[in-house]
């Protein structure tokens, strides 16, 4: 009886070891979460750099106060999507939806620059994403967004976190649209060399290679709409038969919307 208590003790034994090696040889196995650092530069809306602001990543657990030239630098946060939050006296507290990366490659993900708002500057730009939201509603954008299917349609919001320079900046990355040298610089093709483009609605006549980026400033465009070669776009984008082959691009500016 006593033989076979020991027996059974040791065969315990036994499986308790493996079990706890499997585990450790799991644990080993299972990759641990990346970190990241997190860098940055806080300014006001005129550039002007702003020292002691208070950068938070609440996923993260950490903050930390910007220098006198506006820089921050968190070590030690977890990579993934996080949100930074940065307050300052004075200003607006702003939030920052990011997805950092451990991956040496996108280390650009890593860099959030943000710009504080004073109170009044905030309640302005509250005021003016309203009358656009109610400006892009009437002119039927809203409503194409969410009903067409195959076409790209770019918000107030995308537009802005592009930060383009010339109105051929905000379609460098669209498939449908391609960049060929001009005289004046970039001109904007389409996906078969074609393009029929509109602005506020009207058809855009063009009297020189790349005039769409001279006499439209990229800070007032608002929306656009991009329909592939192919499709029929909507009213008041509809094309002849002959041009079923160009790529429709519409540009919507502030100052038809807002």
């Amino acid at each position: 009886m006593d033989k076979i208590k020991m027996m059974r003790t040791t065969l315990l034994a036994v499986a308790l070891t493996a079990c706890a090696r499997a585990t450790a040889s799991d644990n080993s196995i299972a990759p641990a979460s990346g970190s990241v650092t997190v860098t940055g530069r806080v300014v006001s809306s005129t550039g002007t750099p702003i020292p002691d602001a208070r950068v938070y990543i609440p996923g993260a657990g950490e903050a930390t106060r910007t220098d006198a030239n506006g820089n921050y630098n968190l070590t030690g946060v977890p990579d993934g999507p996080q949100e930074v939050v940065v307050r300052h006296r004075g200003y607006a507290p702003t939030r920052v939806d990011a997805k950092f990366s451990a991956k040496r490659s996108d280390r650009e993900r890593n860099h959030i620059d943000v710009t504080l708002l004073t109170q009044p500057e905030a309640v302005a730009v509250a005021n003016q994403q309203a009358r656009d939201s109610a400006g892009l509603a009437k002119n039927g954008f809203l409503q194409r967004q969410s009903l067409v299917r195959g076409a790209y349609f770019f918000t107030p919001e995308e537009i802005a976190a592009t930060r383009a320079v010339t109105v051929s900046d905000l379609f460098r990355q669209v498939p449908l649209l391609t960049e060929v040298p001009g005289p004046t610089g970039p001109v904007l093709r389409g996906a078969q060399g074609c393009l029929d483009t509109y602005v506020d609605g009207l058809r855009w006549r063009s009297m020189f290679p790349g005039d769409l980026d001279t006499y439209v400033p990229v800070g007032d465009v608002v929306a656009a709409e991009v329909y592939p070669p192919g499709q029929t776009p909507p009213l008041p984008f509809a094309r002849s038969a002959a041009r079923l082959n160009c790529t429709t691009l519409a540009i919507w500016t502030r100052s038809s919307v807002g």
